[in-house]
């Protein structure tokens, strides 16, 4: 495909709308190129949506996990943000997911309810449960938990604008006035979709970074943190920090094996020039495993500890 070809990809448009998007204060590029639609907020209740397209597939068809992880993040968050100001920042501090084993095909829904404020503490700590559905059918069941943080000193933080009105179809965007953020975010994507036409792969895993590097009984993966993945302070957005830690942990087993459960605890914020996964298999049985991730800054803070459990497919018998 060659460079002028490229200008007009389905998924290079949705790079550039989401860029103009992103333009509106109060969100961040990932949440605007993914397409999360706030279908229904209020009263300590939120209902997210996520559609599949060619920007946030995987080679099966299903949700990239990343996609999924920042639906779920999104949508526990928005639960406890729904009855607070807009504008609030809240720093994801656990999540926990139960997978049912049903697919990441065709929309995802994500219904949240707070469940108010943990007793005692310091600092105000909102609680929230979420159902994700794909289709008709019960994709996984969530519980977060979630600490409302003063902004950084040097940012002024707005509400999410798409939360009360519809986002433009067709948002124009003037390439000349692209500032250096947008034009990096730009070419990345260029050089990432010119990298997938040619290895005949899905586009999404060269964007994120997520390529992780599978050894004996482990698997390592490093991305770059950009303004591709941040959340609307700077940091590395939460859910894509969490589908870092579980497209890692689930390089460190073979194909055999499929993700059920996680518990994901958020240690520090995702800062730095790169953020790195590696995944250590500590069990692994006849019918059951589980991966230890530990998600690091390069400066060498940890930012995230995840457990995750996998079962063995019915269709990969231990003979």
């Amino acid at each position: 495909m060659h460079k002028q070809d490229l200008t007009e990809h389905p998924i290079l448009k949705q790079v550039s709308k989401a860029i103009a998007l992103n333009r509106s204060p109060g969100y961040h590029f990932c949440g605007n190129f993914f397409g999360l639609v706030f279908s229904e907020v209020h009263h300590a209740h939120s209902i997210l949506e996520l559609e599949p397209a060619s920007h946030s597939t995987d080679p099966d068809g299903q949700m990239n996990i990343a996609a999924f992880a920042m639906l779920i993040d999104m949508g526990l968050a928005t639960g406890v943000r729904a009855d607070l100001d807009g504008a609030t920042r809240l720093a994801t501090i656990s999540m926990s997911l139960q997978m049912t084993g049903v697919p990441r095909l065709g929309r995802l829904k994500a219904s949240s309810q707070a469940q108010g404020f943990f007793n005692g503490s310091l600092g105000r700590q909102g609680m929230s449960q979420s159902v994700v559905t794909a289709g008709d059918e019960v994709l996984c069941y969530a519980a977060g938990s979630f600490m409302i943080l003063p902004p950084p000193a040097d940012i002024k933080l707005s509400p999410i604008r798409w939360v009360d009105e519809q986002p433009p179809d067709d948002p124009e965007l003037d390439l000349a006035t692209l500032n250096t953020d947008e034009k990096w975010i730009l070419q990345h994507a260029e050089q990432s979709l010119a990298a997938s036409t040619r290895r005949g792969d899905d586009f999404i895993s060269h964007f994120l970074g997520f390529r992780p590097h599978p050894a004996d009984h482990s698997a390592y993966c490093e991305l770059l943190n950009g303004p591709h993945v941040g959340n609307r302070v700077g940091h590395v957005q939460g859910g894509i920090t969490l589908g870092l830690a579980m497209t890692t942990a689930a390089a460190a087993l073979s194909d055999q094996w499929t993700l059920t459960g996680v518990s994901a605890s958020y240690v520090s914020p995702g800062e730095g020039h790169t953020i790195s996964a590696r995944a250590t298999v500590i069990h692994r049985g006849r019918m059951t495993a589980v991966v230890r991730t530990e998600v690091l800054s390069s400066n060498g803070r940890q930012v995230l500890e995840v457990l995750t459990n996998h079962s063995r497919k019915d269709n990969h018998p231990v003979v």
